[in-house]
């Protein structure tokens, strides 16, 4: 008799309780004969580890191969990592982490309900990134069982899980400064971004959530339109932090710091508009992943998306309509665009592009983090889309907001790589380029390199003088710069946005060397010679 067989006899023979419980047994039989039950679980073909523990202007992103584990037996993927008790964002052994597999967004773990296990899937936004601090100088092995679901850390350390101080950082701040600064042990971000600021200090209520009264108005925020944005912090650490759900006011999305944002594009910061100048409580229950303001406030709804950049007219202004994208059937959102081989801004068929929502910057840009075809939302280390056209045409730009993809229909020429690198500035030396020193597309800014990594020029410089400079890359003028930026807390070169210039005093006369790391972000002016 087979399974099935017995199944229905039992059925039609025994009490209904018997029956009920001997068939499950038969049905788990089943399921243990058939060939699926012994089958190995599946094994991604890569897995990464990002975070504080990989440093650098890549460690919180999963496209770069720089953040491969290293796959062992039995689906287990490992990497070691030199950890010191002055390491971490706060220079205090404090390292955060989460993991990825496939160098996919989506494809993220997170930390779980207790030290070891991770969260992934749908679950994952209310999870945050796993945050220890390690006993000493030395070694340390990360594994990560993605089969599984859990994670280790050999030698052991000291798993961080309660949630002693709350912070919120960001434009809320309208007093506060805007400029990043050094307190000796490590790069501070600008006080308004300062999670150790103690005007950022929640205070704990009896229920075990957390609230803020900040004076708020219809004119503050970062562009004078009553327009805040803002993240939350734990401890005093912005990687222990928490930012908003495009669409869903009230819920909060975890392990998003300023510059840890896991970058999917229905993650940001907490975004509202004050219409009526006054006293605003903030409430949050970060254990739940919730918060409220009162009184109420008015949020972005995020569900329409444009293109930004000179592939439109009014270029970088998204409430413009010829920025506007179409829905169709499918949930994606298109344009159709006519492109030339000598068109965009330096006429010669390289185009530079963005996306942004709800026709505002509040929500931040959508670009890309390294790998062509994939987005990458609000982070300091988030690219425009540089590409190249090689024909006339209408190009249909695609972008599909819940795989997180874009593409163009033909195909453009992508361009991912630095593989030049410019300085401008107030110098003497590029006075002549027919816009003071700040043409970059001039060829006297072009800056020397053995390796493709790192770039130096050496320029004359007069004692006293305040110079400020910018490098951008690639011959593309402004369409990708690299500065360092205030609000992230590093003292590294970042290519998002348009930050204020860096800035130079030089204290003698003499030769200089300017010098660029693009893949770790590091900068520096170096004396050479007197005069």
């Amino acid at each position: 008799m087979d399974i099935g067989m017995a199944n229905r006899t039992l059925h039609r023979t025994c009490p209904a309780w018997i029956g009920k419980a001997a068939a499950t047994i038969l049905t788990g039989l089943a399921l243990l004969a058939s060939p699926a039950a012994f089958a190995k679980p599946h094994v991604p073909a890569s897995a990464q580890v990002v975070g504080t523990v990989v440093g650098g202007r890549y460690g919180w992103n999963p496209f770069h191969a720089g953040n491969d584990m290293h796959r062992e037996a039995r689906g287990v993927f490992s990497r070691r990592f030199y950890l010191s008790t002055t390491g971490g964002r706060n220079a205090d052994g404090i390292y955060a982490m989460r993991f990825h597999t496939g160098r996919e967004l989506r494809e993220v773990f997170k930390r779980g309900a207790r030290a070891g296990r991770l969260v992934s899937g749908p679950m994952s936004a209310s999870a945050g990134n796993v945050i220890f601090r390690v006993p000493r100088d030395g070694w340390y092995t990360v594994g990560f069982d993605p089969a599984a679901g859990t994670y280790f850390i050999r030698p052991r350390v000291e798993e961080k899980m309660k949630i002693k101080s709350f912070q919120v950082n960001g434009f809320v701040h309208d007093r506060e400064g805007a400029t990043e600064w050094f307190d000796g042990r490590r790069t501070r971000p600008a006080e308004k971004w300062d999670e150790w600021a103690p005007g950022h200090e929640f205070t704990r209520r009896p229920d075990g959530s957390w609230s803020i009264t900040l004076p708020l108005s219809s004119t503050g925020g970062h562009e004078k339109n009553g327009v805040y944005q803002c993240l939350f912090s734990a401890n005093h650490n912005s990687d222990w932090g928490y930012g908003g759900i495009i669409g869903q006011p009230g819920r909060l999305a975890a392990g998003n710091g300023y510059d840890s944002r896991v970058g999917h594009i229905g993650e940001s910061a907490v975004v509202f508009r004050v219409v009526k100048d006054g006293e605003y409580t903030i409430t949050v229950q970060p254990y739940l992943c919730r918060y409220t303001i009162t009184p109420s406030v008015e949020y972005f709804r995020g569900q329409e998306f444009q293109v930004n950049g000179d592939v439109v007219e009014d270029p970088w202004n998204p409430a413009s309509p010829s920025h506007r994208m179409a829905q169709d059937a499918r949930g994606n959102w298109t344009k159709q665009l006519h492109l030339t081989p000598n068109g965009g801004s330096l006429g010669n068929g390289t185009y530079t592009m963005n996306f942004s929502i709800d026709g505002n910057w509040a929500l931040d840009s959508i670009g890309f983090g390294g790998a062509w075809g994939r987005t990458w939302h609000s982070d300091p280390q988030e690219w425009n889309l540089l590409f190249r056209v090689e024909r006339e045409g209408d190009y249909l730009v695609t972008l599909d907001p819940a795989k997180g993809t874009f593409s163009f229909e033909p195909g453009v020429r992508p361009l991912t790589n630095v593989e030049s690198l410019q300085i401008s500035g107030n110098f003497p030396e590029l006075a002549m380029d027919g816009s003071g020193g700040w043409n970059p597309t001039d060829p006297g800014h072009d800056m020397a390199s053995l390796d493709g990594r790192r770039y130096t020029k050496e320029l004359n410089l007069a004692g006293g003088v305040v110079y400020e400079y910018k490098y951008t890359a690639n011959r593309a003028g402004w369409a990708w710069s690299l500065v360092d930026y205030p609000y992230d807390g590093y003292r590294r070169l970042a290519p998002h946005g348009n930050p204020p210039a860096l800035r130079f005093e030089c204290p003698d006369s003499g030769l200089y060397r300017f010098s660029a790391d693009v893949e770790s972000g590091e900068y520096s002016v170096n004396f050479i010679r007197l005069r």
